[in-house]
């Protein structure tokens, strides 16, 4: 009986490991001892700088794959926030297998997510690589661990319009405290003064129209 038993034991735990491989049991070792509660990522950064990078994990493919983020998924999550109050993971979400228009919206989104992408902040490519292998979803067997891209990314300066719209407040409103100096300036040498480097970088239109009222006035 006891044979038995420690037969069946040892069955479904080869049964449960058929999803991975060696070598990312290997590589989950390799990364170093577990993670505390608070997650990978909770450390407050102490490096000067901090590089950004994408990280994108897709999930195993097997069947219990999506069971298996479930059960892990909410210390994922508590950890992921604790990395985002300390300023290491800007963005993060689930990547998913089917476009959302094809989503029942009584099933939701969950039996669709087949992996994550993350955008954090991180000293190398090995800092980042090391706190993605303490992660849940690795330690769960979530993500295929040799499918893991990690890559250096460069953020584009793109302002969004609320930016856009303080940025036009400002120099309006600079222009017109300078109004008064440069009342009896022409359009011709307000350009030349730009083109310079004198007087403000940003002119609007309506700054302009005012400073030329006010010499028409003056006149």
């Amino acid at each position: 009986m006891s044979l038995f038993r420690a037969t069946s034991s040892a069955l479904r735990l080869t049964g449960r490991r058929t999803f991975t491989s060696a070598s990312t049991l290997g590589l989950a070792a390799a990364a170093g001892p577990a993670e505390t509660n608070a997650g990978p990522w909770a450390d407050r950064p102490s490096a000067p700088r901090l590089n950004r990078y994408l990280v994108v994990a897709e999930d195993f493919s097997d069947a219990g794959a999506n069971a298996r983020r479930f059960e892990v998924r909410e210390r994922h999550l508590e950890q992921a926030q604790n990395g985002k109050r300390v300023g290491r993971i800007e963005l993060g979400g689930a990547l998913l297998r089917k476009d959302f228009h094809e989503i029942d919206e009584e099933l939701g989104p969950g039996p669709h997510m087949g992996g994550s992408v993350l955008v954090v902040l991180g000293e190398s490519l090995e800092d980042v690589r090391a706190r993605v292998m303490q992660d849940e979803y690795v330690q769960g067997a979530v993500w295929d661990v040799e499918k893991i891209k990690i890559y250096p990314l460069l953020q584009a300066p793109l302002k969004n319009a609320a930016a856009d719209a303080v940025d036009a407040a400002t120099a309006e409103s600079n222009a017109a405290r300078a109004g008064g100096s440069d009342a009896n300036a022409t359009l011709g040498q307000l350009r030349q003064d730009l083109a310079a480097g004198k007087g403000h970088k940003m002119v609007t239109l309506g700054a302009l129209r005012r400073m030329h009222q006010s010499v028409e006035r003056s006149d």
